[in-house]
């Protein structure tokens, strides 16, 4: 089956571009703080980030019995809904609005808003500790991070950031071993990646990496991170030791969604400017393998056993999943509409996936319609024989 493939005009964008605007702010020459670029100019910055070329080509799908995911419904959200975050037991959704400032958390049962938690502008992105007691947002167009109590539902401290905080990791500390201990967060317009100690809130480093790092992703040990650089066409390889860059990979145009699997050997990611999906090898950086997938995949989920990579195609308004074993796209959801697909998220159990519609102003809740793996004993004549 084959399926075609809807783009998204540069004159569509920067409607949506200058709606988005006036919804926030009202005019588009307004300051932020002195020092700082016009909230039209972080804006148009933003507005490039998430660009999506006209040209397509139709991707291929490899049917399969395993996977059939449905909307099971949509949750009409704030302004632009962008980073999502579930709760280790599943029971709690967490969503962080672009243009409303704020954290909405959501029952995972009713699907209903039960809270939303002011942080600050250009709240992008949401992460959780393991034992879900913290959250973390970055507020891009404030250069600043949010630490909530979730128990209580509160903001307990602000953390002053450099120019536009964006994606985060959690890791270990790489010399002591000590699970969570560090909090990495790229900083989109500063070129550089800050390390919070997770125990004092402060922040104990600034390491220098590529143009317009967005996402920072951690080795088990804690003792790398790789970053993508959206603009510089890499990953930068880090020693959390000893806080340098030790190496650059570059990989292609617009490296964006970012996942690896369980024990680091493998890394997963998307490049925006070139429809594509690569595996690539986590020591080394080789390509291991590259899928077409729809038009400029932006966000990447990783399904929680690992088997299926999830991608949130801006300009197909889709989301294309790929068999991280094989390569193939094994199904693909359209959309339809006005849809920008962003982050992605999985219940504990994989059986929904959660997709952030940071344009259509909605929550889409799939069924991942995924399979148990079932392995047959294989019987030979011989034990046929002896009933054994």
């Amino acid at each position: 089956m084959r399926v075609s493939l809807i783009a998204v005009s540069r004159s569509t964008l920067i409607f949506l571009s200058l709606l988005l605007l006036s919804a926030l702010f009202g005019s588009p020459i307004r300051r932020v703080e002195a020092g700082h670029q016009s909230v039209g100019a972080r804006l148009a910055i933003c507005s490039a980030h998430v660009q999506v070329r006209e040209a397509r080509q139709p991707v291929e799908i490899q049917a399969t019995s395993t996977v059939s995911p449905t909307i099971i419904t949509t949750i009409a959200m704030g302004a632009a809904p962008h980073g999502i975050a579930v709760s280790p037991d599943g029971s709690r959704l967490y969503v962080a609005d672009f243009t409303d400032r704020s954290l909405s958390i959501i029952d995972a049962v009713s699907l209903q808003i039960v809270k939303s938690v002011g942080v600050g502008r250009g709240a992008v992105n949401v992460l959780l500790t393991a034992d879900g007691s913290r959250a973390f947002v970055t507020n891009e167009f404030e250069d600043s991070l949010s630490v909530i109590d979730t128990q209580t539902e509160m903001v307990i401290k602000t953390i002053a950031m450099p120019d536009r905080p964006h994606g985060m990791e959690l890791a270990a500390d790489p010399v002591s071993g000590e699970a969570e201990r560090r909090l990495y967060v790229a900083n989109l317009g500063s070129n550089s990646v800050s390390v919070i100690d997770t125990q004092s809130l402060a922040a104990i480093s600034q390491i220098p990496v590529g143009d317009t790092p967005d996402s920072p992703l951690a080795a088990p040990d804690g003792k790398t991170i790789w970053v993508t650089n959206y603009n510089g066409q890499s990953l930068s390889v880090v020693d959390t030791a000893a806080f340098t860059e030790t190496a650059k990979w570059q990989v292609g145009v617009q490296p964006h969604g970012f996942k690896r699997s369980a024990d680091g050997s493998r890394i997963y990611l998307t490049l925006q400017g070139e429809d594509k999906f690569l595996v690539l090898d986590g020591e080394t950086g080789e390509v291991l393998d590259e899928t077409a997938v729809n038009a400029a995949p932006h966000g990447l989920g990783l399904s929680p056993d690992g088997r299926f990579a999830w991608t949130g195609d801006l300009g197909g308004r889709s989301s294309t999943i790929v068999e991280t074993a094989t390569g193939n796209v094994v199904a693909q959801i359209d959309f339809g509409g006005v849809t920008n697909p962003h982050a992605i998220a999985f219940s504990p159990d994989g059986k929904r996936a959660y997709i952030s519609d940071f344009v259509g102003r909605r929550l889409i809740v799939v069924g991942t319609g995924v399979r148990e793996q079932i392995f047959l004993p294989i019987i030979t004549a011989e034990e046929e024989g002896t009933g054994q």
